[in-house]
Protein backbone atom coordinates (compact mmCIF):
# COMPACT_ATOMS: atom_id res chain seq x y z
CA UNK A 1 0.00 0.00 0.00
CA UNK A 2 1.27 3.23 -0.90
CA UNK A 3 1.38 5.88 1.46
CA UNK A 4 0.42 9.43 0.08
CA UNK A 5 2.25 12.50 0.59
CA UNK A 6 3.37 15.57 0.21
CA UNK A 7 7.14 16.58 -0.34
CA UNK A 8 8.94 19.42 -0.88
CA UNK A 9 10.28 20.56 -4.48
CA UNK A 10 13.15 22.59 -3.89
CA UNK A 11 11.93 25.42 -5.31
CA UNK A 12 9.00 26.81 -3.33
CA UNK A 13 6.33 24.25 -3.81
CA UNK A 14 5.50 20.93 -2.84
CA UNK A 15 4.11 18.39 -4.86
CA UNK A 16 2.46 14.78 -4.07
CA UNK A 17 3.87 11.63 -3.85
CA UNK A 18 3.29 8.25 -2.32
CA UNK A 19 6.07 5.70 -0.70
CA UNK A 20 5.84 2.51 1.05
CA UNK A 21 5.18 2.03 4.57
CA UNK A 22 8.15 0.94 6.57
CA UNK A 23 7.65 -2.25 8.61
CA UNK A 24 7.38 -1.88 12.01
CA UNK A 25 10.26 -2.23 14.16
CA UNK A 26 9.93 -3.45 17.97
CA UNK A 27 9.16 0.32 20.01
CA UNK A 28 7.43 1.54 16.34
CA UNK A 29 3.78 2.55 16.16
CA UNK A 30 2.14 3.61 13.04
CA UNK A 31 -0.34 6.44 13.06
CA UNK A 32 -3.03 6.96 10.68
CA UNK A 33 -3.02 10.92 11.07
CA UNK A 34 -6.42 12.97 10.37
CA UNK A 35 -5.28 16.01 10.56
CA UNK A 36 -2.18 18.49 10.47
CA UNK A 37 -2.10 22.52 12.07
CA UNK A 38 0.57 25.06 10.21
CA UNK A 39 2.94 27.45 12.04
CA UNK A 40 4.85 29.94 11.02
CA UNK A 41 7.76 28.37 10.50
CA UNK A 42 6.82 26.15 8.15
CA UNK A 43 6.59 28.88 5.75
CA UNK A 44 10.56 29.14 5.40
CA UNK A 45 11.00 25.51 5.59
CA UNK A 46 8.75 24.92 2.30
CA UNK A 47 9.71 28.54 0.25
CA UNK A 48 12.85 29.47 1.78
CA UNK A 49 14.17 33.00 3.15
CA UNK A 50 16.60 35.36 3.25
CA UNK A 51 19.00 32.88 5.45
CA UNK A 52 17.81 29.46 3.61
CA UNK A 53 16.80 27.86 0.44
CA UNK A 54 14.43 26.38 0.02
CA UNK A 55 13.71 22.13 1.65
CA UNK A 56 14.12 19.57 -1.26
CA UNK A 57 12.65 16.02 -1.11
CA UNK A 58 11.20 16.59 2.29
CA UNK A 59 7.92 16.16 4.53
CA UNK A 60 6.69 19.77 5.79
CA UNK A 61 4.76 20.43 9.54
CA UNK A 62 5.24 19.46 12.64
CA UNK A 63 1.81 19.31 14.60
CA UNK A 64 -0.40 16.69 13.93
CA UNK A 65 -3.44 14.42 15.79
CA UNK A 66 -4.09 10.92 14.58
CA UNK A 67 -4.88 7.13 15.80
CA UNK A 68 -2.63 4.14 16.47
CA UNK A 69 -3.07 1.86 13.88
CA UNK A 70 -0.44 -1.12 14.32
CA UNK A 71 2.19 -1.45 17.22
CA UNK A 72 5.87 -2.86 17.55
CA UNK A 73 6.06 -5.83 20.28
CA UNK A 74 7.77 -3.93 22.54
CA UNK A 75 5.24 -0.63 22.52
CA UNK A 76 3.29 -0.35 25.86
CA UNK A 77 2.86 3.43 25.86
CA UNK A 78 0.24 3.48 23.65
CA UNK A 79 -2.71 0.92 22.11
CA UNK A 80 -4.36 0.83 19.18
CA UNK A 81 -7.39 3.07 18.49
CA UNK A 82 -5.54 5.52 20.74
CA UNK A 83 -5.85 9.34 19.51
CA UNK A 84 -2.24 10.81 20.02
CA UNK A 85 -0.04 13.38 18.78
CA UNK A 86 3.48 13.38 18.17
CA UNK A 87 5.90 15.20 20.08
CA UNK A 88 7.48 18.20 18.08
CA UNK A 89 10.61 17.55 19.49
CA UNK A 90 10.67 13.69 20.29
CA UNK A 91 14.00 13.42 21.61
CA UNK A 92 13.23 15.47 24.43
CA UNK A 93 11.33 14.11 27.05
CA UNK A 94 11.78 15.61 30.33
CA UNK A 95 13.96 18.40 32.37
CA UNK A 96 16.08 20.97 30.95
CA UNK A 97 16.77 21.17 27.27
CA UNK A 98 20.11 19.80 25.83
CA UNK A 99 21.83 19.41 22.21
CA UNK A 100 20.07 16.14 22.00
CA UNK A 101 16.69 17.29 23.20
CA UNK A 102 16.77 19.72 20.76
CA UNK A 103 17.88 17.67 17.81
CA UNK A 104 15.75 15.84 15.32
CA UNK A 105 12.65 17.83 15.61
CA UNK A 106 9.70 16.91 12.94
CA UNK A 107 9.50 19.38 10.31
CA UNK A 108 12.67 20.20 10.61
CA UNK A 109 16.10 19.98 8.85
CA UNK A 110 17.17 16.88 10.29
CA UNK A 111 13.72 14.93 10.38
CA UNK A 112 10.78 14.93 7.57
CA UNK A 113 7.44 16.17 9.08
CA UNK A 114 4.17 15.27 9.50
CA UNK A 115 1.88 15.94 6.01
CA UNK A 116 1.65 12.38 5.23
CA UNK A 117 -1.47 9.79 5.65
CA UNK A 118 0.54 7.44 7.45
CA UNK A 119 3.42 7.77 10.00
CA UNK A 120 5.94 5.41 11.66
CA UNK A 121 7.14 6.48 14.92
CA UNK A 122 8.99 5.56 17.83
CA UNK A 123 6.13 4.95 20.53
CA UNK A 124 8.41 7.57 22.89
CA UNK A 125 7.28 10.69 20.57
CA UNK A 126 3.92 10.41 21.35
CA UNK A 127 1.04 11.53 23.85
CA UNK A 128 -2.27 10.97 24.45
CA UNK A 129 -4.76 14.12 23.53
CA UNK A 130 -7.82 15.35 25.12
CA UNK A 131 -10.63 13.12 24.47
CA UNK A 132 -13.14 16.71 24.50
CA UNK A 133 -11.08 18.39 21.68
CA UNK A 134 -12.03 17.58 17.87
CA UNK A 135 -8.84 16.25 15.61
CA UNK A 136 -8.79 19.80 14.02
CA UNK A 137 -8.24 21.39 17.34
CA UNK A 138 -6.35 18.83 18.74
CA UNK A 139 -3.87 19.16 15.85
CA UNK A 140 -2.73 22.33 16.78
CA UNK A 141 -1.47 21.82 20.09
CA UNK A 142 2.03 20.78 19.74
CA UNK A 143 3.89 23.81 18.47
CA UNK A 144 2.12 26.58 19.55
CA UNK A 145 -0.01 25.77 22.13
CA UNK A 146 2.92 24.23 24.12
CA UNK A 147 5.10 27.17 23.68
CA UNK A 148 2.51 29.22 24.72
CA UNK A 149 1.92 27.03 28.24
CA UNK A 150 5.94 26.72 28.80
CA UNK A 151 6.65 30.60 29.31
CA UNK A 152 3.60 30.63 31.41
CA UNK A 153 3.22 27.38 33.16
CA UNK A 154 6.65 25.96 33.32
CA UNK A 155 9.14 29.15 33.89
CA UNK A 156 8.09 29.97 37.20
CA UNK A 157 7.79 33.59 36.27
CA UNK A 158 4.36 34.35 37.63
CA UNK A 159 1.59 34.02 39.67
CA UNK A 160 -2.16 34.69 39.66
CA UNK A 161 -3.51 38.37 39.43
CA UNK A 162 -0.67 39.18 38.31
CA UNK A 163 0.17 41.03 34.64
CA UNK A 164 1.45 39.38 31.41
CA UNK A 165 1.64 41.41 28.28
CA UNK A 166 1.34 39.00 25.19
CA UNK A 167 2.72 40.61 21.53
CA UNK A 168 0.74 39.88 18.75
CA UNK A 169 -2.38 38.06 18.12
CA UNK A 170 -0.66 35.03 16.03
CA UNK A 171 -1.19 31.45 17.02
CA UNK A 172 1.26 31.44 19.83
CA UNK A 173 -0.11 34.26 21.35
CA UNK A 174 -3.66 33.57 20.96
CA UNK A 175 -2.61 30.42 23.37
CA UNK A 176 -0.86 32.47 25.78
CA UNK A 177 -4.18 34.55 25.93
CA UNK A 178 -6.48 31.92 26.79
CA UNK A 179 -3.70 30.30 29.07
CA UNK A 180 -2.91 32.99 31.13
CA UNK A 181 -6.60 33.92 31.10
CA UNK A 182 -7.64 30.22 32.36
CA UNK A 183 -4.58 30.59 35.35
CA UNK A 184 -6.04 33.95 36.54
CA UNK A 185 -3.74 36.03 35.26
CA UNK A 186 -4.26 39.86 33.96
CA UNK A 187 -3.48 39.46 30.27
CA UNK A 188 -2.34 42.90 28.17
CA UNK A 189 -2.56 41.67 24.14
CA UNK A 190 -0.79 44.19 22.04
CA UNK A 191 -1.24 44.61 18.40
CA UNK A 192 -1.61 46.40 14.36
CA UNK A 193 -5.02 45.30 13.92
CA UNK A 194 -7.77 46.44 15.97
CA UNK A 195 -9.84 43.79 14.38
CA UNK A 196 -7.75 41.33 15.71
CA UNK A 197 -8.00 42.95 19.22
CA UNK A 198 -11.49 43.71 19.18
CA UNK A 199 -11.90 39.62 19.12
CA UNK A 200 -9.21 39.11 21.74
CA UNK A 201 -11.64 41.59 24.07
CA UNK A 202 -14.70 39.16 23.11
CA UNK A 203 -12.54 36.55 24.82
CA UNK A 204 -12.40 38.69 27.90
CA UNK A 205 -8.44 39.72 28.15
CA UNK A 206 -8.13 42.34 30.18
CA UNK A 207 -6.59 45.21 28.10
CA UNK A 208 -5.55 45.37 24.81
CA UNK A 209 -2.95 48.03 22.93
CA UNK A 210 -3.31 48.83 19.42
CA UNK A 211 0.60 49.66 18.67
CA UNK A 212 0.02 51.51 15.85
CA UNK A 213 -2.08 54.31 18.05
CA UNK A 214 0.78 53.38 20.45
CA UNK A 215 3.61 52.70 19.05
CA UNK A 216 5.76 53.28 22.48
CA UNK A 217 3.11 50.53 23.63
CA UNK A 218 5.74 49.86 26.62
CA UNK A 219 4.78 53.24 28.11
CA UNK A 220 1.49 52.39 27.95
CA UNK A 221 2.00 49.20 29.61
CA UNK A 222 3.77 51.27 32.26
CA UNK A 223 0.23 53.65 32.61
CA UNK A 224 -1.88 50.70 32.82
CA UNK A 225 -0.01 49.27 35.96
CA UNK A 226 0.49 52.13 37.94
CA UNK A 227 4.44 52.35 36.71
CA UNK A 228 4.80 48.83 37.93
CA UNK A 229 5.17 47.22 34.78
CA UNK A 230 4.21 43.75 33.83
CA UNK A 231 5.25 40.91 35.57
CA UNK A 232 6.44 38.59 32.32
CA UNK A 233 6.07 39.79 29.27
CA UNK A 234 6.00 37.31 26.04
CA UNK A 235 8.54 38.76 23.17
CA UNK A 236 7.96 37.74 19.66
CA UNK A 237 10.90 38.79 18.03
CA UNK A 238 9.18 41.76 16.59
CA UNK A 239 12.16 44.23 14.72
CA UNK A 240 13.25 46.52 17.87
CA UNK A 241 10.46 45.58 20.05
CA UNK A 242 12.96 42.95 22.92
CA UNK A 243 14.06 47.16 24.10
CA UNK A 244 10.37 47.63 24.58
CA UNK A 245 9.31 44.32 26.08
CA UNK A 246 12.29 44.96 28.77
CA UNK A 247 10.95 48.73 29.83
CA UNK A 248 7.35 47.28 29.93
CA UNK A 249 8.49 44.49 32.43
CA UNK A 250 8.51 45.07 36.13
CA UNK A 251 11.35 44.72 38.24
CA UNK A 252 12.45 41.34 39.08
CA UNK A 253 10.56 40.12 36.15
CA UNK A 254 10.82 37.95 33.12
CA UNK A 255 10.98 38.67 29.77
CA UNK A 256 10.18 35.25 27.79
CA UNK A 257 11.22 34.87 23.95
CA UNK A 258 8.90 33.20 22.09
CA UNK A 259 9.07 33.81 18.70
CA UNK A 260 10.99 35.13 15.88
CA UNK A 261 8.66 37.05 13.65
CA UNK A 262 10.76 39.72 12.65
CA UNK A 263 14.04 37.57 12.31
CA UNK A 264 17.09 36.46 14.16
CA UNK A 265 18.50 39.65 15.47
CA UNK A 266 17.26 42.53 17.38
CA UNK A 267 18.25 45.29 19.67
CA UNK A 268 19.19 44.51 22.75
CA UNK A 269 19.39 47.14 25.89
CA UNK A 270 21.26 46.42 29.23
CA UNK A 271 20.59 48.94 31.23
CA UNK A 272 16.40 47.91 32.04
CA UNK A 273 17.91 44.27 32.39
CA UNK A 274 20.15 45.52 34.49
CA UNK A 275 18.52 48.40 36.52
CA UNK A 276 15.50 46.05 37.19
CA UNK A 277 17.01 42.94 37.80
CA UNK A 278 15.32 40.82 34.49
CA UNK A 279 15.20 37.77 33.87
CA UNK A 280 15.66 37.78 29.88
CA UNK A 281 15.42 34.02 28.55
CA UNK A 282 14.41 31.81 25.66
CA UNK A 283 11.25 29.80 25.65
CA UNK A 284 11.61 26.66 23.09
CA UNK A 285 8.39 24.46 22.75
CA UNK A 286 8.62 21.76 25.08
CA UNK A 287 9.37 18.35 26.36
CA UNK A 288 6.53 16.02 26.21
CA UNK A 289 6.26 15.69 30.02
CA UNK A 290 5.17 19.42 29.68
CA UNK A 291 2.81 18.18 26.71
CA UNK A 292 1.60 15.86 28.76
CA UNK A 293 0.99 18.73 31.86
CA UNK A 294 -0.66 21.49 29.12
CA UNK A 295 -2.96 18.58 28.36
CA UNK A 296 -4.24 17.95 31.62
CA UNK A 297 -4.60 21.62 32.26
CA UNK A 298 -6.73 21.82 28.98
CA UNK A 299 -8.89 19.89 30.36
CA UNK A 300 -9.17 20.94 33.35
CA UNK A 301 -10.27 24.23 32.01
CA UNK A 302 -11.80 22.98 28.90
CA UNK A 303 -9.93 25.29 26.65
CA UNK A 304 -10.88 25.57 22.96
CA UNK A 305 -7.97 26.32 20.26
CA UNK A 306 -9.16 29.05 18.05
CA UNK A 307 -9.15 28.15 14.70
CA UNK A 308 -9.13 30.43 11.61
CA UNK A 309 -10.12 27.73 8.72
CA UNK A 310 -9.82 23.77 7.72
CA UNK A 311 -8.53 22.74 4.32
CA UNK A 312 -8.99 19.40 2.85
CA UNK A 313 -5.95 17.18 1.90
CA UNK A 314 -5.80 18.87 -2.05
CA UNK A 315 -5.95 21.97 -0.65
CA UNK A 316 -2.23 22.19 0.95
CA UNK A 317 -1.17 25.44 -1.05
CA UNK A 318 -4.56 27.81 -0.28
CA UNK A 319 -3.69 26.25 3.74
CA UNK A 320 -0.44 28.07 3.03
CA UNK A 321 -2.08 31.21 0.93
CA UNK A 322 -4.18 31.47 4.49
CA UNK A 323 -1.20 31.26 6.72
CA UNK A 324 0.67 33.79 5.00
CA UNK A 325 -1.97 36.46 5.58
CA UNK A 326 -1.63 36.35 9.42
CA UNK A 327 -5.24 34.94 10.11
CA UNK A 328 -6.94 35.04 13.59
CA UNK A 329 -6.49 31.31 14.84
CA UNK A 330 -4.88 28.54 13.43
CA UNK A 331 -4.85 27.18 9.66
CA UNK A 332 -5.84 23.33 9.96
CA UNK A 333 -5.74 20.81 6.82
CA UNK A 334 -8.05 17.96 7.46
CA UNK A 335 -6.49 14.95 6.24
CA UNK A 336 -9.49 12.90 7.19
CA UNK A 337 -11.13 14.52 3.94
CA UNK A 338 -9.02 12.62 1.42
Amino acid sequence: MKNKMYVTDGRGNLDLTGRPIPELKSHDVLVKIAAVSLNFRDIPFIKGNATRQPSLGRIPFSDAVGRVEAIGDGVERVRVGDRISPTILPNWIDGPLTPQGLSNGFGSAGRDGLMTEFLVVEDSALVRVPDYLSDQEAATLPCAALTAWHALAEVDAISANQVVVIETTGGVAMFAAQVAMAMDLKTVLTSRSEVKLAKARELGVWQTINSVEFPDWDERVLALTDARGARLVLDMGLRDGLPRSCRAASFEGTVAIIGVVDGWKTVFEIAPVMNKNLRVRGVETGSRAMFERMNAFFEQKQIRPIISKVFNFGEVDAALDELGRSPFGKVVINLASG
